[in-house]
């Protein structure tokens, strides 16, 4: 369960979350709708730790997010921007996610790829933005997270 209690954040003068409160039950799908600027991606950042809050606690399972490897290892994350090494290919991207991520798991990547048909030896800097994004999707649900958190999925 995701938990979000009197959460409160501003930059230079600008309250941009103002006692925010949300529950989130287990195995559960959720939108966070809003116009542009109304705080959205700020409250998502705070969900997966980027961000610290001014006021407020963000707890997963009881837990509190921020500075707990422990959590965040259950957490993937795919942000509006996506970042790949510049000259990396997905095989490279792939055997960078298996050292950094120990339960990566191959076999549900093998069953993905005809899904989101990729070319593994094309920079995946010459991919499309929607091609970006299908790459990261792909590599989250590989890391067996509990938690997929997506900011902008349908861009």
């Amino acid at each position: 369960m995701i938990e979000v209690r009197n959460l409160c954040k501003s930059f230079d003068g600008f309250q941009a979350l103002h006692n925010v409160n949300i529950t989130v039950p287990k195995a559960s799908v959720y939108g966070i709708v809003g116009p542009n600027g109304s705080g959205k991606t700020t409250l998502i950042k705070h969900m997966v730790s980027i961000l610290i809050p001014d006021e407020g606690t963000i707890k997963i399972d009881g837990e509190e997010v921020y500075d707990n490897p422990s959590i965040k290892k259950r957490i993937a994350y795919i942000p509006d921007d996506i970042y790949f090494y510049p000259q990396a290919n997905m095989k490279d991207t792939v055997d960078f996610y298996q050292r950094v991520y120990p339960d990566f798991n191959r076999e549900r990547l093998e069953k993905l790829i005809p899904v989101f048909p990729v070319d593994p030896k094309k920079p995946l800097r010459n991919f499309s933005r929607g091609m970006k994004k299908h790459v990261a999707f792909m590599l989250a649900l590989c890391i067996m997270p509990d938690l997929l958190v997506l900011d902008e999925p349908m861009d």
